[in-house]
């Protein structure tokens, strides 16, 4: 599997629905690939930034009281 092949299949889904040998495939490359390692750290950390962002959006908090003056 080539870098861009294994990045494509990654951003677009792909992978999570594909085949046990391409399943196989990306993760051989994933282990001799630090470039593609790291894309994919950075890929989850962004998709975690983004989850909480939209759920944020969804929910937003209740603005917090005033503290009472003594």
């Amino acid at each position: 599997m080539k870098c861009r092949d294994y990045i494509f299949q990654l951003t677009s889904g792909q992978l999570e629905d594909a085949g046990t040998a391409t399943k196989i495939a990306a993760w051989q490359h994933r282990m001799i690939c630090f470039r593609c390692r790291a894309f994919t750290r950075n890929d989850q950390a962004l998709q975690d930034i983004l989850s909480g962002y939209g759920d944020q959006l969804q929910h937003p908090h209740m603005p917090t009281a005033k503290p009472s003056e003594n």
